[in-house]
């Protein structure tokens, strides 16, 4: 049963390789009919994602297990909170912004979310509408390679964060997406922000086999 926010399921294919996906919906917002929401890129030859994005169809019958991890917002705390995501990481980021709503946590709260181009931002309405709706949260989209027209951030995303924020001592971070973005933050967070390093929670994919918050192929 999903009890936590930012949990993530697996799928298991027929070969018996996995592929994990987190929740980007908290669990209170399941509906009714309960369903889970899963933000999937499709990475071309992929194993997995080429069958959901080409021949999966409504009914078809999918394995899955979960769910797993430990990426929940530590709700005990009142430190002001850095969510951090890239790409397609940014669904479990959703899911804990869903529960801090439902909670009314009002805690101050900066998201940063990474994407090489505006189009890699899939639901760029939805956060600015919850940077609007919750006084304590401020988004920040950063683009690594931005197109004509973009006027926002530049950059990667985990030195934005510094950029704002040089000390980072009396925070939480929450960061999800592609391996090399986590660790250099936590690495970058850790040796020159001053962020302690049990206030750094993340998941990123590690394996196939276990790649929490990562749409692997």
């Amino acid at each position: 049963m999903y009890k936590r926010q930012g949990q993530y399921v697996e799928f298991i294919l027929r070969d018996g390789s996995r592929r994990s996906y987190s929740m980007a919906n908290a669990p209170h917002n399941l509906g009714t009919p309960p369903a889970i929401e899963l933000h999937i890129r499709h990475m071309p030859g992929g194993k997995f994602t080429d069958q959901v994005f080409s021949t999966l169809k409504e009914k078809d019958i999918v394995r899955m297990e979960g769910p797993f991890g430990s990426f929940f917002l530590r709700e005990e705390s009142d430190k002001p909170i850095i969510l951090l995501a890239s790409g397609t990481g940014f669904a479990p980021i959703k899911a804990l912004i869903e529960r801090m709503q439902q909670q009314g946590i009002t805690r101050p709260t900066s998201l940063y979310w990474g994407c090489r181009s505006q189009a890699d931002l899939y639901l760029l309405d939805w956060a600015r509408q919850a940077d609007a709706q919750m006084p304590h949260l401020t988004f920040h989209p950063v683009l690594s390679e931005p197109g004509e027209g973009w006027t926002g951030r530049t950059g990667f995303v985990h030195q934005a964060v510094m950029a704002d924020w040089p000390s980072l001592k009396g925070h939480q971070v929450y960061a999800c997406g592609a391996p090399v973005m986590v660790e250099s933050a936590q690495r970058d967070f850790t040796a020159q922000c001053g962020l302690p390093v049990d206030e750094f929670y993340a998941d990123s994919f590690t394996s196939i086999a276990r790649a929490a918050c990562w749409t692997a192929a």
